[in-house]
């Protein structure tokens, strides 16, 4: 997925539209899209890590950010179960769920 950059320096519309409930809205829905596929597809052993997975909006400089956090204090094991683990009692590889999840939604 590539970034996308808007300068909304010259475009007073963008600038505002940028910051309005409009797009607070639609990217909250993208999000909780994502939230949805990687409930589906991450491992369930307790349903924990799937469970935790949470989505929330944040206004950030002149914009609204969608952020999709997995993990907390149920599902502490969330970064060592996506990106893997050095050494320990079971070292290995991560799942990658979340970039499966980035790779599902390009493919739309």
């Amino acid at each position: 997925m590539d970034d996308v950059r808007l300068y909304p320096e010259p475009n007073a519309f963008i600038t505002q539209w940028l910051a309005g409930p409009i797009c607070r809205s639609i990217l909250f829905e993208a999000a909780e899209m994502y939230k949805a596929l990687y409930q589906e597809i991450v491992a369930k052993r307790t349903g924990q890590l799937a469970r935790s997975a949470r989505v929330y909006t944040t206004f950030v400089e002149d914009r609204w950010v969608a952020t999709l956090q997995v993990g907390d204090a149920t599902a502490f094991y969330g970064a060592s179960h996506e990106f893997g683990t050095v050494g320990g009692l079971h070292p290995g590889d991560g799942a990658h769920d979340l970039n499966k999840v980035l790779d599902m939604m390009a493919a739309l």
